[in-house]
């Protein structure tokens, strides 16, 4: 029937049901325009504190890019384009540190002397590559080139790294400084030349071989500002990987499993495999890479790989949302029970580890685009499509982001199996900090004198475990968190390292190793005034 006006007219008996449904309705819409306003509101702040850290606005403060590693408000942020404004830079600051992407967890990026300037290198990308020696090739790339990219631009001309990034997001530079290395091999083995920025202005080539080659190639950014650096590269490989589950020995069964992968490791073309462990569901894979041979030709693109375009997109610390936020991640993790939050581990565990290692789910994947895949790590394909950021990789920061992820690696030489046992253990221990997995890789001893792999003699090499996982920064910061477990690593582990881009620097400065008497000579002569001594610096690199 019609309300006599050509409206429908509603019963009675179904009015009030009526009203209450459009009442509901209503109120459903007033809340999530509130939402999307509040929303609106909190992006708004948050692209106004990333524009001010991308423009150096008023206030803008070098950080990690996970916020926790502040250098303070009165550092300068200089970003220069090219060769000469990098020499102005370094010129117009009595201390100063290299920075590009922010992906240290320590302070080491800080400049050591109140107010300083950290130099940020993203804008040095330029990339050469050309003959090198009769055979070879080599590439001449700048130190704020993203790892990612480097590896696109080599596989575009049918080469490759000797091994792949570990990280696309890293840069050559902060990679090169730190030492960083995949599947067994450091990048540093690689390197030919590089380029540095003295404390006077002044550019200096140095080259493998020259006299203080062995401090240059790991050296922290004491030497001067890389600009640019010159590694040989080779024909493409794919890398074919597999991984099987195996069931978890004791620790000296683990150590004994070690000593069989490192056994592999018979030349600087053999890769490593790894060991990793899913600890609250008490899982153990073993991943393979296998090479296959590389070309005997070059197969050089007809056009150039798709980019690797990372925007970064996080930058906590520029202003009072993300501080705020910060403060509320610190306390959440503060008051939640050591208990559940290991029991949040267990599902967290199962899914990364279907995702990672199915091979069921190799397609789905390469689809994503993760950039943890471990296809990524050697393509496994004749013909490569190289490193992209995806929306996969933007999940993955935003999960980092949360839960203000830290990276950590302890390292310790497994020729005593009795001391090995006991320093995996003490890792062990302290499980409720490795969130996802825990991977333990070996690798040889290299002879640069800051390597947290370093050996004197390099024609007897030392094998040395690297165990790394993340954790969360406020686990890492209450008391069972790093200042324990560095405690119980110093007690029980003499003789354990740390790499240079990770943490576990803020509770341990004073566990020495390499050679830091040879080191010392040669940066009190390139560096004499102490320009880029950086903040926090280790106690035995200060004499």
């Amino acid at each position: 029937s019609t309300d006599g006006r050509g409206g429908l007219r509603v019963p009675a008996a179904i009015a009030p049901a009526a009203r209450g449904l459009r009442n509901a309705a209503m109120r459903c819409l007033t809340c999530c325009t509130l939402q999307a306003v509040a929303v609106a509101i909190l992006g708004g702040i948050y692209l106004n504190e990333l524009a001010r850290f991308r423009t150096n606005g008023p206030g803008a403060r070098w950080v990690n890019w996970i916020g926790d590693f502040d250098c303070g408000p009165g550092v300068a942020i200089e970003r220069p384009k090219t060769l000469p404004e990098l020499q102005e830079a370094v010129k117009r600051h009595s201390s100063v540190r290299a920075v590009a992407t922010g992906h240290s967890f320590n302070y080491l990026h800080c400049p050591g002397s109140p107010p300083g300037a950290v130099v940020d290198v993203l804008g040095l990308k330029s990339v050469k590559i050309e003959k090198h020696g009769k055979d070879g090739h080599k590439v001449t790339a700048g130190a704020g080139i993203k790892m990612g990219q480097l590896q696109n631009e080599i596989l575009a001309k049918g080469l490759t790294l000797r091994v792949p990034p570990g990280n696309p997001a890293y840069t050559l530079g902060g990679c090169i400084a730190t030492g960083c290395h995949n599947l067994g091999q450091a990048h540093a083995q690689d390197l030919l030349a590089m380029t540095i920025v003295q404390h006077n202005g002044t550019v200096v080539e140095i080259k493998r071989g020259d006299p203080d080659w062995y401090a240059a190639a790991v050296s922290i950014g004491r030497l001067g500002v890389i600009a640019s650096i010159t590694m040989e590269v080779l024909p493409y490989r794919s890398l074919a990987w597999s991984a099987n589950q195996l069931p978890q020995p004791d620790t000296p069964g683990i150590i004994d499993k070690l000593y069989e992968m490192t056994k592999r490791l018979t030349s600087r073309e053999t890769v490593g495999n790894k060991l990793v462990f899913y600890l609250s569901t008490k899982v153990m894979m073993e991943e393979h890479w296998t090479p296959l041979d590389r070309s005997g030709k070059l197969e050089e693109s007809s056009e150039p790989l798709k980019p690797y375009i990372n925007p970064q997109p996080f930058r906590v610390g520029q202003g009072p949302l993300t501080k705020m936020y910060a403060e509320v991640r610190n306390a959440v993790f503060g008051v939640a029970p050591l208990p559940v939050l290991s029991a949040l581990q267990v599902p967290a565990e199962m899914a990364f580890r279907g995702l990672h290692t199915s091979e069921a789910l190799q397609g789905f994947r390469k689809a994503l685009g993760w950039q943890h895949s471990p296809e990524a790590r050697g393509e496994g394909t004749a013909r490569p499509t190289g490193h992209q950021y995806t929306w996969a990789g933007f999940l993955d920061e935003i999960m980092n982001y949360i839960m203000g992820l830290r990276h950590i690696e302890v390292i310790f030489p497994i020729a005593s199996k009795e001391h090995a046992v006991k320093c995996l253990d003490i890792v062990f221990a302290y499980k409720h900090l490795a969130w996802w997995r825990l991977n333990v890789r070996t690798m040889k001893s290299e002879g640069f004198y800051l390597s947290s792999t370093y050996a004197e003699d390099e024609s007897k090499p030392v094998v040395y475990a690297r165990v790394d996982f993340v954790a969360p920064g406020s686990l890492l910061d209450a008391p069972e968190g790093e200042a324990s477990l560095t405690k119980a690593l110093r007690t029980g582990c003499p003789g354990w390292r740390k790499h240079w881009g990770k943490g576990l620097f803020f509770s341990s400065a004073d566990e020495q190793w390499g050679d830091p008497k040879a080191f010392l000579e040669v940066a009190n002569r390139w560096d004499p005034q102490g320009k880029f001594v950086p903040a926090a610096n280790p106690i035995w690199l200060s004499r």
